[in-house]
């Protein structure tokens, strides 16, 4: 009975550490944009730059408990959901910024890039239709 609860408590513990699936930035299909790297990103989703390649973006984010955002700000801006909610909270407090446009799912998400030519996002690949662009595959 120890070695069962045992294997299931390694099982757990290693399927945790896994990855989710792969993280998709996108842009409104028609959007001039069409490529952005890692640092760039980091920069616009910190809110420390509006523009990419020269070109005024607008950043949206999904809420802070979903888990793609959490991987996203995980794997492209280097920051825990923790850290997140603590560098903006000092922004807020110094009036260095506030947050990004929020959505509430990836659904409102595809309807806001849509309807924002200048917007910018991720999604997962299964939310990506013919009205978005994918700019950047984070795996």
């Amino acid at each position: 009975m120890k070695y069962k609860a045992l294997a299931t408590g390694m099982l757990c513990c290693l399927l945790s550490g896994m990855s989710m699936a792969e993280v998709m930035v996108v842009a409104h299909a028609k959007s001039d944009l069409s490529a952005v790297d890692k640092a760039t990103l980091k920069k616009l989703f910190l809110g420390k730059t509006t523009k990419i390649n020269g070109a005024k973006v607008r950043a949206v984010n999904l809420p802070d408990s979903n888990d793609l955002k959490i991987e996203f700000d995980t794997k492209v801006v280097g920051k825990d959901p923790s850290k997140m909610k603590a560098y903006w909270a000092n922004r807020i407090f110094t009036g260095k910024g506030k947050p990004l446009a929020q959505v509430s799912n990836e659904e409102n998400m595809v309807v806001w890039l849509a309807e924002n030519k200048d917007g910018i996002g991720y999604m997962s690949a299964d939310s990506i239709n013919s009205k978005l662009k994918v700019l950047l595959t984070v795996p």
